[in-house]
């Protein structure tokens, strides 16, 4: 939809599973036209664009070779790189690869959700684990902001402390026991910060089950989290007011940084 918007192709060729999807994709204009053959889909491509689970894309760079024709360009957009880039690498020889992940979208999937949107990479930033003059100016044409100086590794180690760790810890929150007794107060959906969790624990499960077991530093960051969840544990068991203040004071000096007041 946003390639159609700025016309930046000649013609968008959608590659689905579902009839229904097909339909919904051509009602929407979101593409030309579309087709249930990968290879039909990607032959005659300038770009290839792989917009599906970090598994699913995976399988599709082992086999796009064959089918792309020489030159074509072949970009993806999973949440994370390093495993999708050392596959690329390793059996993409006939075309040239860019690593990308814009950082846009919501918990909903799907081209007929109502989040999809034309303009949904407007202001995002768009993460590149190669440089390419092309793909740079197609992120941008987009309205997305390019970071091309992060590698693959460097990327998901990134990705996994700040995107991932918070979303295993809203999903920890809202499968939690005794939270769930606490739905019979009507006024906890008002509660600003459980409905930002909230929001963030309706992540897709067979999306984000992919996105956690690609990337090799998702547990490193969850088990840091888990010890520094337990240093609250263990102030709060203890009643100790001056740990307390210290572990906040902490998290104040860093979160500044962040977003200093004005």
């Amino acid at each position: 939809m946003a390639v159609k918007k700025r016309r930046l192709a000649r013609s968008v060729a959608g590659v689905v599973r579902r009839r229904q999807t097909a339909e919904a994709a051509l009602k929407r204009k979101a593409v030309d036209e579309t087709v249930f053959d990968l290879a039909s889909g990607v032959s005659c491509a300038d770009l290839v664009i792989l917009s599906s689970p970090v598994r699913t894309i995976l399988q599709h760079l082992k086999i796009l070779d064959s089918l792309v024709k020489p030159g074509a360009i072949v970009i993806d957009v999973g949440s994370s790189k390093y495993r999708i880039d050392k596959t690329a690498k390793r059996h993409l020889k006939k075309a040239v690869f860019v690593g990308c992940h814009p950082m846009a979208g919501s918990s909903k999937r799907g081209v007929d959700c109502t989040d999809a949107s034309p303009d949904l990479f407007l202001g995002a930033v768009c993460f590149m684990t190669s440089k390419n003059v092309k793909i740079r100016k197609f992120w941008n044409l987009l309205g997305s902001r390019v970071v091309d100086t992060l590698s693959s590794r460097e990327h998901d180690e990134w990705a996994a402390g700040t995107s991932y760790s918070t979303h295993v810890a809203a999903c920890a929150l809202l499968r939690d026991d005794g939270l769930r007794k606490l739905l019979r107060f009507k006024m906890i959906a008002d509660n600003p910060s459980f409905k930002e969790a909230a929001r963030l624990s309706k992540c897709d499960p067979d999306l984000w089950a992919d996105i956690l077991l690609s990337n090799p530093y998702s547990a490193r960051h969850v088990l840091s989290f888990e010890k520094s969840i337990a240093e609250f544990r263990e102030a709060l068991a203890a009643g100790d007011r001056p740990k307390l203040k210290k572990l906040i004071a902490q998290a104040n000096v860093f979160s500044n940084k962040l977003s200093p007041d004005e």
